[in-house]
């Protein structure tokens, strides 16, 4: 799957018609030109290969410092995700499968977990510290080939052991594996409070995405087309359920932000969202960044 690259384009430092920001950091964490755009997790800034090889993992914490930089020690690094108590893990691949490495609060291994065949790409912790992720299967005769069934999403407990696997495969087209895009693609699974939000593939070709829903128990909850959403998307779900859109307008050649409405079915647009890049949400706060070259300059606000 491609990298997204960094665009060249400018915002302004965050600001908004309707609000000021909660809280504001201009993070240790700087861009410079043709550099990978970052990962976010939950007020976390992240690179995987950003100073050296694909295992190579440097994170910025919310407060702006270089919380950890590390290889890791079996495969490359697909995605990362920090517990609550800054424990953190990192799904990792190789030619002999997949597998999650768990790190302490000093970034120090604690333990690695194979998931064989199956491999993540995404991964999100529950207020439970449980591990969700969302991945893809390698067939079993041919390692070159993704599976044709099996589960995308898995639960794992603290302890390491998987707790379960939901959501067929079944219940997507052919096409690109819903759960095989890279690290770059924040937002693709987040568990907040009741629910599981997974931003998935859903056909051919990577326009073609949606939004789906489980509940605590793998149930699925709903399923909401992304067609319409296709220039520099973000996806962002905050601990209270609510879901917000960031897309780049081809036509106006300006951001816009918008918000599920459940019963409807519909995306609906949010009047005077602040401006820069939406990089996710950190409990029940927008999360935006000035996205020009240098340190980068990070806001939270209250989601309307």
């Amino acid at each position: 799957m491609f990298r997204l690259f960094a665009l060249l384009g400018a915002f302004s430092l965050c600001t908004s018609a309707g609000n000021d920001p909660l809280r504001e950091v201009t993070s240790q964490a700087a861009r410079v030109e043709n550099q990978l755009v970052p990962a976010f997790y939950k007020g976390y800034i992240y690179w995987i290969g950003l100073t050296g090889p694909d295992n190579q993992v440097t994170i910025y914490a919310p407060d702006g410092h270089l919380a950890f930089s590390f290889q890791t020690e079996t495969g490359r690094a697909e995605g990362v995700a920090i517990d609550t108590d800054g424990s953190l893990a990192v799904a990792w691949g190789s030619i002999e499968g997949g597998g999650i490495e768990f790190r302490d609060n000093s970034g120090t291994p604690r333990k690695t977990i194979q998931t064989g065949r199956y491999f993540p790409t995404h991964i999100s912790f529950a207020e439970d510290h449980s591990l969700w992720s969302l991945g893809w299967q390698r067939d079993a005769a041919n390692s070159g080939d993704p599976d044709k069934q099996y589960m995308i999403v898995r639960k794992y407990l603290p302890d390491g052991k998987e707790a379960g696997a939901y959501l067929p495969r079944s219940l997507f087209p052919p096409g690109l594996e819903p759960g095989m895009e890279r690290w770059q693609k924040s937002g693709s699974i987040v568990v907040a409070h009741d629910r599981v939000g997974l931003w998935v593939y859903s056909g051919e070709i990577g326009t073609k995405t949606e939004w789906v829903e489980l509940d605590l128990n793998g149930n699925l909850l709903g399923r909401w087309g992304l067609d319409q959403f296709y220039g520099n998307t973000r996806v962002a779900l905050t601990t209270d359920g609510h879901v917000f859109v960031q897309n780049y307008g081809a036509k106006d050649k300006t951001h816009q932000l918008y918000k599920l409405n459940r019963e409807s079915s519909t995306w609906q647009p949010v009047d005077s969202p602040p401006s820069g890049r939406l990089e996710g949400a950190d409990g029940d706060a927008l999360v935006f960044s000035d996205f020009r070259l240098g340190p980068m300059h990070v806001c939270w606000y209250q989601h309307p």
